[in-house]
């Protein structure tokens, strides 16, 4: 009997339906949070993708896909935060997690689906689902927002199935007349609430940023700062002169525009930054003050000064008076080939190889042609020690060209320039290391000078190929030598018998770059990162000449390099 008793309370444990009712669906996640991360998603998946095919969907089920939802987003969380901490995985992991991240985002998409479009529910459920109908178009949205992201993550567009399904998704939600409702998504994560409306212009106000300007990094702190600021946002159906900076078609697949002048139509829905601007005004004024990121609730992630020069660049961005302002040169389309080296290490070796031959060449012209004429003039020929003179110079010379021509580097086909850079077209294969904010020496020709180079703008054409924006900072820098004047960690060097390390620190290298900023001249140098600190002395050795100079203020940073003011102190030599 007892045998008997077991034997059916497991076939009534295999029989129960997750989807069935609420508790099924809680004591079911239970059971899948025994599994791995992977197991977990992978269990879900399946479980929601049985509702398109169920015979009759009703509120339970619905409510039960609400439990499964909740249960499984710390498990989804985990999944997106590898994704975001670890931006220079490479490219087999980057794609396994991205795949997981936007698979499982349209797995959910599609759960919730036969529910968006159920016409006629049951009398008895009608009411319930109305209830829950401001959630349920909520999450479904949210979903739609996690694709959108990810896409903007790879320097891609969203496909326009997205924004048809964002926009479809409002214009129910206004049609239900819950878009205004407010909630808490997943209650048991999250304390902020949130609307359709929220979700909805988050997906817009991201939208605005894809650019190509931006990296993986911002996007994340863009999306999670507009879940504070969205409802600084008013979405209306009428156009305000003035006050109304955007504009969305609830029926095109399409993302938001900037508006140029006023319009109308019933399918429009049209809205304004003013409020959120203040709220941000506010957020930098605070952080400006010396309150932390952490406390305003920018994130734990959100780090002096970066998170604050990103908040200054959306403040521009989002600024309809001083993006009016702004000008940018003409681009021409053209149709040619440019060499590009990366690396500082790579980057300062060209550039010295360029320095050595202008030296070369000056060298060249003044003193083996004087030395010759004086020959001629003295004796009538040419002496032993003047051919001696020419064939040094000849030989630096052809080992310069041979030290040139050890620069490694690529060729990148250039479709369009303007008076301050290029944009180019480059395959994926074998470009993974193409980032913003990526330091780049480049020249038109081999007996071109390199010129200085830096990635701004990214964006995928498609499967294979890759669209790069180059801005040229400068087209005349001089490598230097830099030795530190201030007691710093010497390299350990004990393994070299009969060398006195006390006080011993090796030379480092950076670039002079001038600098032209609110019309005046000034003296930058462009550096390792580790070799920044604000107010640091080092004796800089350029073409030959010495000079001291004091680290002033950052002009920019990348991933390894800082662009610094500095201060010129004194001319050794």
């Amino acid at each position: 009997m007892r045998r008997l008793f077991e034997s059916l309370s497991g076939m009534v444990k295999r029989e129960s339906d997750p989807l069935g009712d609420p508790r099924t669906a809680t004591n079911w996640m239970k059971e899948i949070r025994q599994q791995d991360i992977a197991g977990q998603l992978l269990a879900v998946r399946e479980m929601i993708g049985r509702i398109e095919g169920r015979e009759g969907i009703s509120l339970n089920t619905l409510q039960s896909l609400f439990v499964i939802d909740e249960k499984i987003q710390p498990t989804f969380d985990q999944v997106k935060q590898q994704y975001i901490q670890n931006p220079r995985a490479g490219k087999a992991v980057e794609e396994k997690l991205w795949n997981e991240v936007v698979g499982f985002a349209r797995a959910m998409l599609a759960a919730y689906h036969p529910f968006v479009r159920l016409e006629e529910p049951s009398p008895e459920e009608e009411a319930g689902f109305l209830q829950a109908s401001g959630l349920m178009l909520a999450r479904a949205l949210h979903y739609v927002g996690i694709q959108v992201k990810w896409h903007y993550f790879r320097f891609q567009s969203p496909p326009a199935t997205l924004w048809a399904a964002a926009n479809q998704l409002y214009r129910l939600a206004e049609l239900s007349g819950v878009d205004s409702h407010s909630f808490r998504l997943y209650s048991e994560q999250e304390s902020q609430t949130t609307s359709c409306t929220d979700e909805f212009i988050r997906i817009q106000m991201l939208a605005t940023l894809n650019n190509g300007n931006f990296n993986l990094r911002q996007y994340d702190w863009a999306d999670r700062w507009l879940m504070l600021w969205s409802r600084q946002v008013q979405v209306e159906r009428k156009y305000r002169e003035g006050v109304h900076q955007f504009c969305v078609n609830l029926g095109e697949p399409s993302g938001p525009a900037k508006i140029h002048e006023a319009i109308e139509g019933e399918m429009l829905r049209f809205w304004g930054v003013g409020e959120l601007l203040a709220e941000m005004a506010k957020v930098i004024s605070q952080l400006e003050a010396g309150d932390t990121p952490a406390r305003l609730g920018l994130g734990d992630d959100a780090r002096m000064p970066a998170c604050l020069d990103f908040l200054r660049q959306l403040e521009i961005l989002w600024s309809r008076e001083r993006n009016q302002q702004l000008g940018r040169s003409e681009r021409t389309k053209v149709s040619k080939l440019v060499q590009v080296t990366s690396g500082l290490s790579n980057i300062f070796t060209a550039i010295r190889f360029d320095d050595e031959r202008a030296m070369l060449r000056s060298s060249a012209r003044t003193a083996p042609d004087n030395d010759e004429v004086m020959d001629m003039k003295l004796y009538g020929y040419v002496t032993d020690r003047t051919k001696q003179k020419l064939a040094m110079a000849q030989a630096r010379n052809h080992a310069y060209v041979n030290k040139a021509k050890t620069i490694d580097h690529d060729e990148w086909i250039v479709e369009n320039q303007s008076a301050g850079g290029f944009g180019a077209v480059l395959p994926l294969e074998g470009h993974d290391w193409v980032r913003l904010g990526v330091l780049l020496a480049l020249r038109n020709h081999e007996q071109d000078s390199w010129m200085i180079a830096v990635i701004r703008r990214l964006n995928r054409i498609n499967g294979e190929q890759l669209y790069a924006g180059v801005q040229i900072l400068s087209s005349t820098p001089v490598a230097s030598s830099m030795k530190s004047l201030e007691p710093e960690r010497a390299v350990s060097m004990s393994a070299v018998e009969g060398i006195d390390t006390v006080g011993l620190t090796l030379p480092k290298s950076g670039l002079y770059i001038p600098y032209l900023g609110e019309g005046k001249r000034a003296n930058t140098l462009l550096i390792h990162s580790a070799d920044y600190a604000p107010g640091r002395l080092y004796q800089v050795t350029a073409r030959d000449k010495i000079f001291v100079v004091r680290i002033g203020e950052t002009l920019e940073k990348g991933p390894d390099w800082i662009w610094a003011m500095i201060e010129l102190m004194r001319r050794d030599a």
